[in-house]
This record gives structure tokens, C-alpha cells and sequence, in this order.
């Protein structure tokens, strides 16, 4: 089983009606969800999340033809410090081609949810058998959030 992607609203208590994509990443499924939930350990923690620092890693999302696509860009030596080999990953980040793309997932976006898709992605780690209902009822998994791609110079 891959990645598992979700449109969801209803995570920020602040803004109930803004949609966010959630990945749902199984931390013994395949190698590039290994890569994405060992980042876990290298985020901080804040506001009942784990935030990969950005210039280590970040999420890319794109719309096209009510797809949302959202792939998962990391720096090699967040990678390395994770204990994950980046030459496994040969994709590259279309913002820095020095990141590698570890993970890539899709999922139907309806327009009107798209229209209020936030930058941020959240990244939750769990088996198959757990769904996202349930991770998110149990309050008990953080999620980690990545940011949008930093700004080009």
C-alpha cells in the first residue's frame, strides 16, 4: 500500500473551513514512506505539531485537472541524519534541484475544496489498518507539518 492523501477540513480550531492535504505515511511501508516518517525525529515541536524546519524539507502541492498532487522534497543531510540514503531517490525538487523528492502522492481535488487548500501539509504516521478518522478522533499522533517550498533568490 502507498502514501494515502486527503483533502480535510476542520484541523485549525482558528479557521474550521480552511482544507489542508493530509498524507498518511506507513513507517514500515515503502521506502519513501519510511524516508518521510523518519523525519519526524528531526523536526521541532510546536502548537501540537512536529515542523520540519523548511530549508531542510517541504511539500510541494500542485493542482491540475482536479488532482492535487503533493510531493515531499528533503535537503540530503536532513536524509543522511535520518538514516536514509538520498541516491535511492532520483527525482529532484522543481524549486532546488539539490532536494530529492522522496515521496509523491495524488488524490481527487473538488474545486470548491481546492479553493480553500492551505500551503502547509500535514503528515501523519500509521500502519495501514489505522484510518485518518481514527488518527485524527484519537488525538494522540501529532501530526508533522511541512511548509510550502521556501521562496527562489
Amino acid at each position: 500500500m502507498a502514501a494515502r492523501l486527503y483533502l480535510r477540513s476542520g484541523l485549525d480550531p482558528d479557521a474550521p473551513d480552511t482544507v489542508f492535504a493530509v498524507l498518511v505515511v506507513d513507517p514500515d511501508g515503502t521506502p519513501a514512506e519510511r524516508a518521510v516518517a523518519g523525519l519526524g525525529a528531526h523536526c521541532y515541536e510546536g502548537d501540537g505539531a512536529l515542523h520540519l524546519v523548511r530549508t531542510d524539507g517541504w511539500a510541494e502541492q500542485s493542482l491540475d485537472a482536479g488532482l492535487l498532487t503533493v510531493g515531499i522534497a528533503v535537503h540530503p543531510v536532513p536524509l543522511r541524519q535520518a538514516g536514509v540514503d538520498p541516491a535511492g531517490f532520483p527525482d529532484r525538487s522543481a524549486v532546488d534541484p539539490q532536494a530529492v523528492v522522496v515521496l509523491s502522492a495524488r488524490t481527487a481535488a473538488e474545486p470548491a475544496l481546492s479553493a480553500r487548500l492551505a500551503e502547509p501539509t500535514a503528515v501523519f504516521t500509521a500502519g495501514p489498518d489505522v484510518s485518518l478518522d481514527d488518527l485524527l478522533k484519537s488525538g494522540e499522533e501529532w501530526p508533522m507539518v511541512l511548509a510550502p517550498p521556501p521562496a527562489r533568490t
